[in-house]
């Protein structure tokens, strides 16, 4: 039929038509480490339309910026922040308000990076780690695609530090699994990496008895083994301990961090039907691969401890979510690294290369499909009305330094926080227990370092915060709930 066509629309036909349907599997399966650009011009194709027609601030990302804010007006973290926020994050908050202030497409930029950064790392541990028959970049892709089920992907958020991270000890484990490399410091560093993850997010401390599991299933595995990468799990915590005792604040650190996630945050989650509904693609995904893989493939025995490893991984990763509480869709991050291992080998083993280029431009087309119809609200099950920041009932007062004792962080999109009373959840036995004279120091030190121009006062605390300290009310003009700074 072609013949009846000028040479040069055979010619097109040949090099871009026929190219374009079959360039994912004939591109990305070829060995060749190049084929990371392409992945990265898709993922910027990809994720553009994102950029262009940007999302609302997110609650996340307000939490982020104001935190920064606070630090860099100089109050001290936990001393003088109220807040769980892990220590690692906190500072990278202040780093970034630094840098960008409340620049949401900076950041955007930035967690995209780090996406590009893990796909590329994943794709060359895998080749690395000959976990399949052949070497192939077509999980960067499979990776990649994933990282944008969600448009809240593109949010910067300790998962997604914390997950590179955990890549790091992903890579150390298999490189004390395979028998020919087994020294100390891989031990010490599988552990090292995720202390330093769970200082981005408490909850990834979870994954320290899962490697311990996984090397007693695996390997050999002696005290002196278990030993290093607890030592190594300790020592990141130990110098943050150290630090917070040198300043005097050790207690700070104890009470608002650590006990604060170890008894459990009241946070803001989706719905689990939402959730199920964007991860519906990926899941029927992995339980065709798991299919597959458990009647066509012929593993190594390594190739198969690492199949086990990624089951494992799964479990620790749900297991993680399942403490961490509710539930938000970047927090699945997690996940991507065994979904695109199990994926890749469904697709790498399907003999027919039609189907093959089918499988693979149907879980594009689909995720992709599902990320935007969710992104403009067109589909009703999928509600992210609870990532956002509830709209506030004083959306009069801008531009101004406020105290809030409450929960109105839809205030803080067109303010800055006064005080330093970032978590009202820690925040509010300091204003409730005015008999003990630590607290009402606190408030006076706080009020006087950094004076509130607003407060927010629904619940009325402040009637007894000034019988407390009757100089502070020499200061501020009531009207209704709100106090407003007179001199």
């Amino acid at each position: 039929m072609l013949s009846n066509y000028p040479p040069e629309y055979r010619l097109f036909y040949f090099t871009c038509g026929k190219s374009f349907y079959t360039v994912l599997l004939r591109i990305f399966r070829i060995n060749d480490p190049y084929r990371l650009i392409g992945i990265l011009v898709i993922l910027i194709l990809v994720s553009l339309p994102l950029f262009i027609d940007p999302v609302n601030m997110m609650l996340d990302e307000l939490k982020l910026f104001v935190l920064g804010e606070s630090l860099n007006h100089g109050n001290h973290l936990y001393a003088e922040v109220s807040t769980a926020t892990p220590p690692l994050l906190a500072w990278i908050s202040g780093w970034l308000e630094m840098s960008f202030g409340r620049g949401l497409t900076a950041l955007r930029l930035i967690s995209l990076v780090f996406i590009f950064f893990q796909l590329s790392f994943f794709t060359i541990l895998l080749i690395n780690s000959r976990a399949f028959n052949e070497n192939t970049y077509l999980p960067g892709l499979l990776f990649g695609i994933l990282a944008l089920f969600s448009f809240d992907m593109l949010t910067f958020s300790g998962e997604l530090v914390a997950s590179t991270v955990l890549l790091l000890a992903l890579n150390n484990l298999l490189k004390e699994i395979e028998f020919r490399i087994q020294r100390d410091e891989t031990i010490f560093n599988l552990g090292f990496y995720i202390g330093l993850a769970s200082l981005l997010v408490f909850s990834y401390a979870v994954y320290l008895p899962g490697a311990l599991i996984i090397l007693a299933i695996f390997t050999r595995l002696t005290i002196r083994k278990s030993l290093l990468v607890t030592f190594g799990f300790i020592i990141p915590h130990s110098l943050v301990m150290l630090l917070f005792f040198m300043k005097g604040e050790y207690a700070s650190l104890v009470e608002d961090y650590y006990l604060a996630n170890f008894l459990g945050k009241n946070d803001t989650g989706m719905g689990i039907t939402s959730v199920w509904v964007l991860c519906a693609t990926p899941v029927l995904f992995l339980i065709l691969s798991l299919f597959t893989l458990n009647r066509a493939a012929r593993l190594t025995k390594y190739q198969s401890q690492i199949s086990q490893i990624m089951l494992l991984w799964i479990l620790l990763a749900a297991t993680e979510i399942v403490i961490s509480g509710n539930i938000k869709p970047h927090q699945l991050i997690t996940f991507f690294p065994p979904f695109t291992y199990f994926i890749s080998h469904y697709i790498l083993l399907i003999r027919r290369k039609t189907l093959a280029e089918l499988a693979i431009w149907g879980y594009v087309v689909i995720i992709i499909s599902i990320m935007y119809l969710t992104r403009y609200d067109r589909l009703k099950r999928v509600n992210y009305t609870a990532l956002y920041p509830a709209k506030t009932g004083y959306s009069q007062i801008i531009n101004k330094r406020v105290l809030i004792l409450g929960t109105d962080w839809g205030l803080l999109k067109n303010n800055k926080l006064a005080g330093g009373f970032y978590d009202w959840s820690l925040s509010k036995n300091t204003f409730t227990e005015l008999d003990y004279f630590g607290n009402v120091v606190l408030i006076d030190r706080a009020f006087n370092e950094d004076r509130p121009e607003v407060i927010i006062d629904e619940e009325n605390k402040m009637k007894d915060v000034f019988k407390r300290i009757p100089t502070l009310q020499f200061y501020y003009t009531r009207k209704g709930n709100i106090y407003y700074r007179s001199h």
